[in-house]
């Protein structure tokens, strides 16, 4: 079976495909997955016309348009010629686009969408979005709960099928015993880590308000926050000043995707508070090292525990995070941390994300 992924989406500031390949690996370990059993192809647009086979995979770059299009004609041309049996479009903001593709290929290729944490269109592209949803067989989503809301919004037709499909998976592992590297910056008892953007989607100061709290109980404990954007930090940094932190908050700033295991590792908790997730990248890296998640009730959060493993509270709600984290000094971190890598291996890993797309595709057949 030929297996298509196709981006329409244009990415013109990589010039080098191993950037590229660098910055999409979360998703390509997938593709490599699925590669062992059929012949898979990845159709980019970065700012570079070429191929290059990496793991199986046949990624094939093209520099058709100098930004996103609506009409892109060649591009579906070149996809139409592999004579795909499935097309994954990646992102349900194409509607146009895969209309048209549809409208090229025929009905006996299987096109499937693949969401990305994008919210539901509204008005005139809320009609195309939903009209775009005629033309395809399938949907998969992160958490099938997600899907099933943009049916009751009405942006996609309710007999649709959707499927409960991560976007992507961690590239990282649990390391025995504690990295020495990192006993001179990671200290106290529990670890807790928080990974991700300083933005209000994050909402970073809710975790450290709840923490700060949680400090009076458990004067011990150590939050370390990774961020790669810095929207508020100044605001950040003046309310450490303003509150008694014990200096147990530690703004570590960004920290290089290949040292992130590491920190993983060495920590006990992994916290989020956002707001809105497609597949949390961080939630599964940190998983996949046994890092305890304490996390929003998110649907994609729930679908990623599972019930399984770590804790969760309702976002935007502090007092609820608090209690998690007074909760997370009642568990046994060893057990935890093995139920956690467990949840990953079993449901998050690249293995079980391609099995899910292949039982998916054999149910469209």
């Amino acid at each position: 079976m030929t297996i298509v992924y196709l981006n329409y989406f244009c990415s013109d500031m990589y010039h080098k495909p191993e950037d590229w390949l660098l910055k999409m690996q979360p998703v390509h370990v997938v593709l490599e997955q699925l590669a062992v059993n059929h012949k898979v192809i990845s159709v980019q647009q970065i700012n570079y016309n070429g191929e290059i086979t990496k793991h199986g995979v046949e990624h094939k770059f093209v520099t058709f348009y100098k930004k996103t299009v609506l009409l892109p004609f060649r591009l579906n041309v070149l996809v139409k010629n592999f004579n795909a049996d499935v097309i994954i479009v990646h992102g349900t903001v194409f509607p146009l686009q895969t209309i048209l593709l549809r409208l090229l290929i025929g009905i006996n290729i299987s096109i499937i969408i693949q969401h990305h944490a994008e919210l539901p269109f509204k008005g005139i592209k809320k009609v195309v979005q939903k009209m775009a949803s005629l033309f395809v067989n399938a949907y998969f989503f992160p958490a099938k709960a997600t899907g099933i809301i943009w049916q009751d919004k009405g942006n996609i037709i309710p007999t649709k099928p959707i499927f409960n499909i991560h976007e992507g998976t961690s590239i990282m592992q649990q390391i025995d015993g504690i990295n020495t590297s990192l006993t001179n910056k990671i200290n106290g008892y529990p670890t807790y880590v928080w990974v991700g953007r300083l933005d209000a989607n994050k909402h970073p100061l809710l975790t450290i308000k709840a923490f700060i709290k949680f400090l009076h109980i458990q004067p011990s404990a150590i939050l370390y926050m990774i961020f790669y954007r810095n929207d508020i930090l100044e605001e950040i940094k003046n309310y450490l000043k303003q509150e008694d932190s014990k200096n147990k908050i530690i703004l570590v700033g960004k920290v290089d995707r290949h040292n992130m295991p590491k920190w993983y590792n060495n920590a006990n908790f992994y916290i989020s508070s956002s707001f809105k997730e497609g597949t949390s990248f961080t939630l599964s890296e940190a998983m996949s090292c046994g890092c305890v998640p304490i996390v929003t009730s998110l649907p994609t959060h729930v679908d990623m525990l599972g019930n399984n493993c770590g804790l969760l509270y309702q976002a935007g709600n502090e007092a609820e995070l608090y209690n998690a984290l007074i909760a997370s000094t009642k568990l046994c971190i060893k057990t935890e941390g093995f139920k956690t890598q467990l949840q990953y291996n079993q449901y998050l890993s690249a293995s079980a994300i391609a099995n899910n797309i292949e039982s998916a595709i054999a149910f469209l057949k």
